[in-house]
């Protein structure tokens, strides 16, 4: 009986040995699947493991844990989005544009400028070496630099009559003044080294002003007359204009004076344009031999191009027909004179 055990426990040995001998590797058996995911042991990278035909039979395996695996991630251990093939993106200066595509991938910039930096600190519109200032705003007309303005009253030095003293755009930078005691402000007086009454425009009551002097023009009490369809001068028009002479040789500051003139609508526009040209002129003229310079006035004729009233009523014609005294405009930072 013992011997029976014996021989049939050698014989169990014998045939588990056969068994194992009898086993044949994936490779020894190509045209078969052994891990049965669809990929023939031939072609599978892993025969013993599930996985897809993509990656050769074998599971994935994503290193970085960035949902892109590592057969086809190009920075394995490195997370990175599927459109940059596993790597990441690169922001050195992290202005929000990738270092790939910065221009200036060390210094902090805008998409605009492929990540490079607005260089204009005083944020007048003008960059780098075009900005002389660039720590000062001015306009570009300048560089980038301000304008001087030595007593900040908003009229730049070079334009300013009185550079050290605040005062009003309307004067030029200069302030209000009243030299004679009137009462009446040197810019509004006709007078202004003599006494006079306030409404007789700062003048003596003897000497009747036919002017006043507005911020913009020479306000005409009186029209001036001319000969019927003629440059002539009525010689009614005379004291009037005599009247501007003193007043304009009495204010040098006031210039250029622009003598305009205009017609109504009747009538040939160029023969028009051409006779208002010619009235301006000949105001210019009396004026000129009145002593003030030539250089001082400007003669402009300008038909019925600019009418004040309607040319259908013989009153609105009437009020076009007309010769104006326009001074310069003051500038952009004008302050109403301070009381």
């Amino acid at each position: 009986m013992t011997h029976a055990r014996l021989r049939l426990t050698l014989l169990t040995l014998v045939l588990g040995a056969l068994s194992l001998g009898c086993r044949h590797a994936p490779e020894d058996r190509p045209g078969s699947d052994d891990d049965r995911d669809g990929v023939l042991n031939a072609d599978d990278a892993c025969p013993e493991a599930r996985g897809a035909s993509a990656t050769r039979g074998c599971p994935p395996k994503d290193t970085d844990g960035d949902g892109v695996d590592d057969s086809v991630d190009k920075c394995a251990r490195l997370a990175g989005p599927a459109s940059r093939e596993g790597c990441p993106v690169r922001d050195g200066d992290g202005d929000g544009v990738e270092d790939a595509r910065d221009s200036c991938p060390r210094v902090v910039g805008v998409l605009e400028r492929q990540g490079c930096p607005v260089e204009d600190l005083d944020r007048d519109g003008l960059e780098g070496a075009a900005d002389r200032c660039p720590e000062e705003a001015g306009p570009a007309v300048r560089d980038g630099c301000p304008e001087d303005d030595a007593d900040h009253d908003g009229v730049p030095d070079e334009s300013d009559a009185c550079p050290e003293q605040e005062g009003f755009a309307s004067l030029r930078g200069c302030p209000e003044r009243d030299a004679d005691g009137d009462s009446v402000a040197d810019h509004r007086d006709n007078c202004p080294r003599e006494r006079g009454a306030a409404d007789n425009q700062g003048c003596p009551s003897k000497q009747k002003q036919l002017v006043l002097i507005r911020q913009d023009r020479l306000e005409l009490r009186e029209r001036l007359v001319f000969d019927s369809g003629t440059a002539t001068l009525q010689p009614r028009s005379f004291p009037l204009l005599d009247n501007v002479a003193r007043v304009l040789l009495a204010h040098p500051e006031l210039t250029p004076v622009v003598v305009a003139s205009h017609t109504d609508n009747r009538g040939d526009p160029d023969v028009s344009r051409a006779l208002s040209q010619s009235r301006a002129e000949a105001v210019r003229a009396y004026l000129v031999a009145q002593g003030v310079p030539a250089d001082r006035l400007d003669a402009q004729g300008h038909g019925a191009d600019r009418p004040i009233a309607s040319n259908e009523t013989s009153q609105g014609r009437e009020a076009n027909r007309r010769v104006e005294l326009l001074l310069p405009a003051p500038g952009p930072h004008s302050k109403s004179p301070r009381r």
